[in-house]
């Protein structure tokens, strides 16, 4: 154990039959809602040789649950185009499955909450061991801009999204300066904004820090078919190295930074 988490939300497709029933769309549809949404191969990326107990992994597809959003669709602001906890609505708007409130709660209960209990044990343990956690939120982003993105910029190659009091100057110094010095054209809070911060600890532990890193999926794979291609193993070399980079961070006495005199 390290004191960083790795967290990959969005990287699974796996719809199981009973949550399939819900959705609206004829299964090439489906599959086209899922080649647009899922960060395709983002567990190879960042995790190659992460260990077991460093890694917290959605295990179903974020058209099941999206675990990366709020639970309250009233706090969600992606829940306005459809796109909360629970997606009702597709990349163009269309309907993709009508949920009453009890078996959106039944979805909440079998899928969302058990990942948010491992991340929020993940952050505890951490604290316990070592007195800081950082969570490193993994993602890719597609060339062609989803309804949920906060701004688009088509040259844009590297996102990394920030969370107010969870943040620190360094960390994010240490991911703009990393990717900026590799020749990564570089956003902040852009395209999308914000990072995972497990529930316990959001808003109230300046211990617990996150920083999320979008990479342009383009740079790694074939967009059309979900296929890696030849870039891939180069992408997968610098975030393993950011990773580890980020990883010696947490354990530096930089991490002392983070901590105000009184909390």
């Amino acid at each position: 154990m390290n004191p960083l988490v790795l967290h990959i939300p969005h990287d699974s497709t796996a719809i199981p039959p009973e949550a399939a029933a819900d959705f609206m769309l004829p299964a090439d549809a489906l599959h086209q809602e899922l080649l647009w949404l899922t960060d395709w191969h983002t567990a190879d990326l960042y995790a190659a040789s992460v260990a077991p107990t460093d890694l917290v992994r959605a295990e179903v597809s974020r058209l099941v649950v999206d675990v990366e959003r709020f639970s309250d669709d009233r706090d969600e602001p992606c829940a306005k185009v459809g796109m909360g906890a629970t997606y009702v609505r597709t990349c163009a708007g269309q309907p993709l499955r009508v949920l009453s409130a009890e078996r959106r709660a039944v979805l909440l209960d079998r899928y969302y909450w058990p990942h948010h209990r491992r991340l929020d044990e993940a952050a505890a343990s951490r604290l316990a061991r070592f007195g800081r956690c950082v969570i490193l939120d993994a993602h890719s982003f597609p060339t062609g801009q989803l309804p949920t993105q906060v701004g688009f910029s088509a040259p844009l190659e590297i996102g990394i999204g920030t969370q107010p009091g969870h943040t620190s100057a360094g960390l994010l110094a240490l991911a703009e300066d990393f990717f900026r010095a590799h020749g990564f054209v570089v956003g902040v809070n852009i395209p999308f904004s914000g990072t995972m911060v497990p529930n316990r600890f959001f808003g109230q532990d300046p211990r617990v820090q996150s920083i999320m890193i979008e990479v342009r999926r383009d740079l790694y794979m074939h967009e059309a078919t979900g296929e890696k291609h030849a870039g891939f193993a180069a992408m997968q070399r610098l975030l393993t190295e950011f990773r580890l980079r980020a990883e010696e961070f947490a354990t530096s006495g930089q991490c002392s930074a983070w901590l105000p005199r009184a909390y």
